[in-house]
């Protein structure tokens, strides 16, 4: 009983090398068991079954092997013997063409299941008899294989160093897989050697990197265990805010990504599992998005109506979380800022044409409804009537500064001494364009003679009337 449960402890490690894709591991334990039932008298029909449904595997991926790489070794054959029927007239040259021939030979039956007796036969009759016009360069490219296999020999032992060196610490997957491959490519750069070397050479070869993939696939499975523990955490999440749920696959996606491999063949499933785990947090989102577009539909429908309330619909849009990328989100904030500039501009209109008529206000007491500062309205109903034309003249003048605008030559030096004010004005910080502004009305409408204004300040008014649109957006 001991005996067959240790027959069955190899067929399930070798069904672990098929699905690994290391075929030559996996043929190897079944045929050390076929030598063990052999021996065995006694065989429950539960290990034969067993035994039989392996070999079938073991069968197969040979039949696999052979029809994928037989064609190529017939194409060998065939380029062997045409170099037979036609030689080339250069010993070295036919030489170099049979050394990457029999090259190619070896590393197929390196990559697959080696060739068949009679295949073999008739490679090295081929080969043999390809080398005869070339005997002298033969001598030569046989050191030529000596030498590879020298070489070969280093790189088997160097593998052997390395294992030796690391075995109580052994460096990460990425550090692990590099050397195999550097090693693998140098190893091939050595061919062909002779042909008695191959096949120990291969073999060693083969035993120095199983300590090197032992560490690796040991290191897989245990980032394989650490994976799944990430993903049966992603299963426990349940919290009723989606955000979080989002939040935290998010941290535990970060997490299972800064795990190292768990194999080729494991990770494209673990990683499906991962998403697949997590697709009820993005099917909430989902619809989510899909409650902000109809949102977002119903507030342009909104705007286009004549009583829109702007002001409710940008509250609904602060609500807005996951459309904001969407078109339909820029087309319907495009939508608000024309809005917004039309009715500015709309407002501003109408704040020219008060401005401009402002005087014609003077002494009254509707003006409850003018978009005008308290202070401006409380000097409009009673004015100073201080009568005083410089301090008229300065008010144009400072406006005409503010906005840029040219005054006459004969205002020179009241413009030259405004400059010198506003500049000081400017420098300390007291005082903005708007509060400046508003003052220099209000100066202008005390220092009037009386409600019905005289000629010269008509003139002046109608300096200050023609400024009014270039500084309405500073105007209180």
């Amino acid at each position: 009983m001991e005996t067959h449960k240790i027959l069955f402890d190899s067929l399930d490690k070798a069904e672990m090398h098929f699905e690994a894709g290391e075929i030559r591991a996996a043929q190897k334990i079944i045929n050390q068991v076929s030598r063990a039932m052999r021996s065995n008298k006694k065989v429950s029909n539960k290990l034969r079954h067993r035994f039989n449904f392996m070999s079938a595997q073991s069968r197969y991926f040979n039949d696999i092997s052979l029809f994928a790489t037989n064609p190529k070794r017939n194409e060998i054959i065939q380029k062997l013997e045409k170099l037979i029927a036609i030689p080339s007239n250069d010993p070295k040259k036919q030489a170099n063409t049979i050394h990457s021939l029999q090259t190619k030979w070896q590393l197929l039956d390196q990559s697959s299941k080696p060739a068949k007796k009679d295949q073999w036969i008739t490679f090295k009759e081929l080969t043999n008899k390809a080398w005869e016009p070339c005997a002298q360069y033969y001598e030569e490219l046989k050191e030529v294989k000596i030498n590879n296999a020298k070489e070969r020999k280093k790189i088997i032992e160097d593998l052997n160093n390395y294992a030796e060196t690391n075995s109580k610490n052994w460096p990460n997957l990425t550090e692990l897989n590099k050397h195999l491959n550097k090693t693998f490519k140098l190893w091939q750069s050595y061919a062909p050697v002779l042909d008695e070397s191959y096949s120990k050479l291969k073999s060693d070869y083969s035993n120095a990197r199983k300590k090197i993939n032992n560490e690796i696939r040991r290191q897989e499975n245990k980032n394989f265990k650490l994976k799944e523990e990430v993903i049966t955490k992603v299963k426990l999440i349940s919290d009723k805010d989606n955000n979080i749920c989002l939040q935290k696959f998010k941290k535990l996606k970060n997490d299972y990504q800064n795990i190292g491999s768990a194999g080729k063949k494991q990770e494209k499933k673990l990683w499906i599992k991962l998403n697949k785990n997590a697709d009820r947090f993005f099917e909430t989102e989902k619809s989510l998005f899909k409650d902000e577009l109809v949102t977002i539909d119903s507030l342009m429908k909104e705007l286009i109506k004549e009583n829109y309330d702007l002001t409710k619909i940008k509250s609904q849009i602060s609500n807005l979380r996951k459309s904001k990328r969407t078109k339909e989100f820029k087309e319907l904030m495009n939508s608000i800022k024309t809005l917004e500039k039309k009715n500015l501009e709309i407002k501003n209109l109408k704040k020219v044409e008060t401005y401009v008529n402002i005087l014609d206000y003077l002494e009254s007491d509707e003006i409850d409804y003018l978009e005008l500062s308290k202070e401006i309205k409380k000097v409009l109903q009673k004015p100073l009537y201080l009568a005083n034309d410089e301090e008229l003249i300065k008010s144009v003048v400072m406006i005409e500064l503010i906005s840029g605008t040219e005054s006459p030559v004969s205002n020179k030096s009241i413009r030259q001494a405004a400059s010198i004010e506003l500049l000081q004005n400017k420098f300390s910080g007291f005082e903005t364009n708007s509060n400046k502004l508003k003052e220099l009305i209000i100066s202008f409408i005390n220092n009037l003679n009386s409600k019905k204004i005289n000629a010269k300040e008509k003139k002046l008014w109608k300096r200050l009337q023609t400024l009014i649109p270039n500084i309405i957006n500073d105007l209180p």
